[in-house]
């Protein structure tokens, strides 16, 4: 799941986002990333 939120914000944003964020603001990506994946999350049948 980090490789989809990873590519999502290169495309939301811009190439590297989520690296940057994470050295820079790493409680902001890990609030992002959590956020993206109680969104996104499903289970598997």
């Amino acid at each position: 799941m980090y490789e989809l939120f990873v590519e999502l914000t290169d495309q939301l944003f811009y190439e590297g986002y989520a690296e940057q964020l994470a050295k820079a603001d790493p409680s902001a990506f890990q609030i992002e990333f959590n956020d993206f994946l109680n969104t996104y999350s499903y289970e598997m049948v």
